[in-house]
């Protein structure tokens, strides 16, 4: 005679699988709200809450990596016209942001990555921008900050309406 064995139950045995099988174990530990329901009902306020995390953790962020930009031609303070723009790269370390174009598209990536015993952090930012065809790809240049911005820039056209940039001192206190 074989014996043959059947499971009791299947399932995808994930992070939130697991949570919600140490849940009985837990309820004593959480705060009198908890404690004053019944089994059930504080099981069902559990796992509404990991469905909620869940939700919150694995959004994914849609939003187009194209860069919109009404007026991209400033007029410097000594006259010239150019093409810039800035881009907010203070989570990353110089050597983990890329500047390229491929015809007339920009391209600013960013990768950062960190592992630790027990935490991993991934962070990515990417845009793109269509260059105007009055900018040449080739003479585009690209400064990063102390602060983390990045500065892309390229000389326009003296055809191209630009507004003139004033800088304003900042006083310190």
């Amino acid at each position: 005679m074989s014996w043959k064995i059947v499971p009791l139950f299947k399932r995808d045995f994930g992070f939130f699988d697991r949570q919600r099988d140490l849940f009985s174990d837990w309820v004593k530990e959480f705060d009198d709200e908890w404690k004053s329901m019944d089994f059930e009902s504080s099981r069902l306020k559990f796992d509404r809450e990991l469905e909620k995390i869940k939700r919150d953790l694995f959004k994914l962020d849609t939003g187009s990596s194209m860069l919109k930009v009404d007026r991209p031609f400033v007029t410097d303070p000594t006259g010239n016209k150019k093409l810039a723009l800035r881009f907010d790269c203070t989570e990353f370390k110089p050597e983990e942001i890329s500047v390229k174009t491929m015809d007339n598209r920009l391209c600013v990536n960013a990768k950062h990555t960190e592992e630790s015993p027990g935490r991993k952090v991934y962070r990515e930012f990417t845009k793109e921008y269509t260059l105007p065809k009055s900018v040449d790809p080739l003479r585009l240049t690209s400064t990063l900050s102390k602060d983390g911005v990045l500065m892309v820039e390229a000389p326009a056209p003296a055809s191209v309406d630009a507004p003139r940039e004033f800088l304003i001192p900042i006083e310190k206190l």
